[in-house]
């Protein structure tokens, strides 16, 4: 008979395969995080945080944090092995990049995928040096979670002149077969909850529906938004709120000065979550607040939106889903295949506080939204109603030349 496993030890393994993601002194997510990531308490973390603090594979610093100290003793020395994955880690990424990370390491345990890691600080000479690090520890082939969109010009370098094929979150023209979505389908999912964002608004009885996101020109998502942002609001005939700010408080500012005016009528649809958070702050400088003054939408569901003040209301990324594919069209490239998502998993939208939506979504504005899941959270306590993951879709690999 199959004894279960301890819930503890459940997520001692999820943490290590996470230790075996991140490079040598990366801290870890918060147990809090780390709790709600794993579907338990944060005593059952603890529990498992104390297992790796024992034998030395993380630290623990009182005021800082908890970090990586060491990684598991490679066995084979040198030895290649078909299903080890090397995974570049871009200095200065973001709470989307964690989150990504954390969902290849969650993918790696379900796929079987050894994974080894690097930090790089570019794509140029580090990169191709780190790359040439993880070929001599045996990985087949390397991921890359996520880097800026002004390096896209240096990655498309990197992966052309890498040993190791190289597996992409984004399409890049010329390395269409490198990402984990075809090309047909890349970013149809942003397309889809813009669009949906836009209908869900005017449903809720607002004509002023805005754009917020970071001004630049080079971000192949923000484009697929504007696209669908711009589409959607010529064709109901409504003005159009493109905000689109640079890094620091000063520019934000500024946009909160320029649309006070709109407020009780102002809906806003934002790239991420820090665009929104950010806003919000701003309009807090001048008195305003969401949802009286204002409502928004974040995207990419990151812990610093559900514990905002107001909650933020956020689509849901599905993490699993690009953590699966990533790994999955790494080992295809490394087979000599091609092994992409064909189908987009449904984009749900987090109902918190700044939206407007609460107790005001019924079966009448589900049927008029039908791209479009909501699950409804209760403020502040990080569980959905209706919990449910979207299903993992299934294609079949291409065979091709690498």
């Amino acid at each position: 008979m199959k004894v279960p496993q301890f819930k503890h030890k459940q997520v001692e393994a999820e943490i290590r395969q996470l230790v075996q993601t991140l490079p040598l002194g990366a801290r870890l997510p918060a147990e809090r995080s780390l709790a709600i990531n794993y579907g338990c308490n944060f005593l059952t973390v603890r529990r498992a945080l104390k297992e790796l603090v024992d034998d030395g594979t993380v630290v623990r610093r009182i005021g800082s944090g908890t970090f990586i100290a060491r990684h598991p003793i490679m066995v084979g020395g040198e030895s290649r092995a078909s299903n080890r994955i090397g995974v570049l880690v871009c200095q200065g990424g973001n709470a989307y990049a964690y989150r990504v990370l954390q969902a290849i390491a969650h993918a790696g345990l379900e796929q079987k995928v050894e994974l080894r890691s690097s930090w790089v600080r570019d794509f140029c000479d580090d990169g191709l040096k780190q790359a040439k690090l993880l070929q001599q520890e045996g990985c087949v082939a390397i991921t890359l979670p996520w880097f800026p969109h002004d390096r896209t010009d240096e990655v498309r370098t990197f992966v052309r002149n890498c040993s190791l094929p190289v597996s992409l979150p984004i399409v890049i023209p010329g390395l269409e077969k490198n990402s984990f979505e075809q090309q047909e389908i890349f970013g149809g999912s942003l397309q889809v909850a813009t669009e949906a964002l836009c209908r869900y608004f005017y449903e809720l009885g607002h004509r002023r529906i805005a754009l917020l996101g970071p001004d630049s020109a080079m971000d192949v998502v923000l484009q697929k938004e504007l696209s669908a942002y711009v589409c959607y609001t010529s064709r109901e005939n409504l003005p159009n709120f493109c905000g689109l700010v640079r890094a620091g408080a000063a520019a934000m500012d500024q946009l909160a000065e320029r649309w006070k005016q709109f407020r009780g009528d102002l809906a806003i649809i934002s790239y991420d979550d820090e665009h929104a958070l950010r806003f919000i702050t701003a309009m807090h400088k001048i008195g305003l607040s969401a949802p009286d003054d204002f409502q928004i939408v974040g995207h990419n569901d990151t812990e610093a939106s559900e514990y905002s003040d107001p909650p933020l209301s956020t689509i849901r990324q599905n993490f699993d889903y690009i953590g699966h594919w990533l790994l999955r069209s790494a080992m295809g490239l490394a087979r000599g295949e091609m092994d992409q998502s064909t189908r987009l998993p449904r984009p749900q939208l987090l109902v918190r506080s700044t939206c407007g939506g609460s107790g005001r979504i019924d079966e009448t504005l589900r049927a008029k939204l039908p791209n479009l899941d909501f699950i409804l959270e209760t403020e502040g306590s990080g569980t959905p109603v209706s919990p449910e993951k979207p299903a993992l879709p299934a294609t079949r690999p291409i065979e091709t030349s690498v």
